[in-house]
């Protein structure tokens, strides 16, 4: 029986048992079609993206001092970075030389850092049979050592927590855990670094599902709850151009992510097993900022490919797009002080016939 079909019989014995009544409520029933547990869709819809914004808040770390580190740099002589555009006047070498001069670690070359960062972003999947609406939230805070204005050496502890209406099962999703990440980055050349991250991660997923039952003509919730876990490994190498205020940064990554899903059982007897997945994924990113003093405003675009995605497919009828490639467009704006430096930005995910992602995130960095 159809779903069309099944909302019209349960209609017409809603109307019949109700028809000596004033008034009734007309259940809204899910599609029948969609009775399996919330993860199965949500775990393969958002298996890269939300681990991303964890991923991206990390490397921005490493590239921002990278960048700085850069500035020390070329201000041993003309021309000179200044914060993030590069000077040619004997006046502008002078400020330039003072300022690193005065920076945490010039003498040595080494320096400690604290920063705090944060990412909010919303999230829909718009196809019918897989639709959900949510937010996910990631909160990260690191602390890394430079030494030699050369080598960066840090680890991060993340929170990732995210919250989901599964339209697609008339069903809510909870998942929330913490995230460990070491990372080192290495400056080359002035122009050139390389970039290297490692996490590992434990989640803990709530969800529910609504099903119908006949006999009752009501719609009742099946409920759940697993445990998972989640480790990447990902690497870039960057190059950084500027001419006077103008800076451009273009990187070449690539990144692989793996889950393991505990087996579990519903509390309608319904039982899931476990499951495993890892997905690759390539990345080319260009960005053009403007600076002027201690600030800049910037541009980006990040191009994502993932080579094995985790596809969902129906046995029958409309299949999803599963699009494996997107690109991610970045605006923003940056602060570089003495012992502090900060920054905004705001994400929108493009390219994607069937999800929509828009976001912002803020760090702050202290030196030590």
């Amino acid at each position: 029986m159809s779903p069309k079909t099944l909302r019209a019989v349960l209609a017409s014995a809603l109307l019949a048992y109700g028809g000596a009544a004033l008034a009734f409520t007309l259940i809204q029933l899910p599609p029948q079609e969609s009775t399996s547990p919330s993860s199965a869709i949500t775990g393969s819809a958002n298996f890269v993206t939300q681990a991303q914004p964890t991923i991206d808040l990390i490397r921005s770390q490493t590239r921002g001092l990278l960048l700085r580190n850069r500035g020390r740099h070329v201000a041993q002589g003309a021309p000179v970075l200044a914060a993030n555009g590069y000077v040619d006047t004997m006046t502008d070498i002078q400020l330039a030389a003072a300022s690193v001069s005065d920076a945490p670690g010039s003498g040595s070359g080494n320096a400690d850092s604290l920063w705090l960062s944060s990412a909010f972003n919303s999230q829909e999947n718009t196809f019918s049979r897989t639709e959900f609406t949510g937010t996910a939230q990631n909160v990260v805070a690191g602390f890394d050592a430079t030494r030699s204005d050369r080598y960066v050496l840090g680890v991060a502890l993340a929170y990732e927590g995210s919250n989901y209406s599964t339209l697609f099962n008339g069903g809510h999703q909870k998942t929330d855990g913490l995230n460990i990440s070491p990372y080192f980055a290495f400056l080359l050349s002035d122009s050139w670094s390389v970039d290297l991250s490692l996490g590992h991660g434990g989640y803990k997923t709530r969800q529910s599902r609504s099903v119908v039952d006949t006999t009752l003509l009501t719609v009742a919730p099946v409920n759940s709850e697993f445990s998972s876990t989640r480790d990447y490994a990902a690497a870039n190498l960057t190059n950084v151009l500027g001419s006077g205020g103008w800076r451009l940064t273009s990187a070449l990554g690539a990144q692989g992510i793996r889950r393991k899903q505990d087996a579990y059982t519903e509390t309608d007897g319904t039982a899931v097993a476990e499951s495993k997945a890892t997905v690759h994924q390539w990345n080319f990113s260009l960005e053009g900022a403007y600076g002027r003093g201690n600030s800049e405003v910037f541009l980006g675009a990040l191009y994502e490919d993932v080579r094995d995605p985790a596809k969902i497919e129906f046995t029958s009828g409309e299949q999803p797009a599963n699009d494996p490639t997107s690109v991610l467009v970045t605006a923003g704006w940056r602060y570089y002080g003495k012992g502090l430096s900060a920054n905004v930005v705001f994400s929108s995910r493009q390219a994607q016939q069937q999800f929509n992602d828009y976001g912002v995130s803020f760090m702050i960095r202290v030196d030590l």
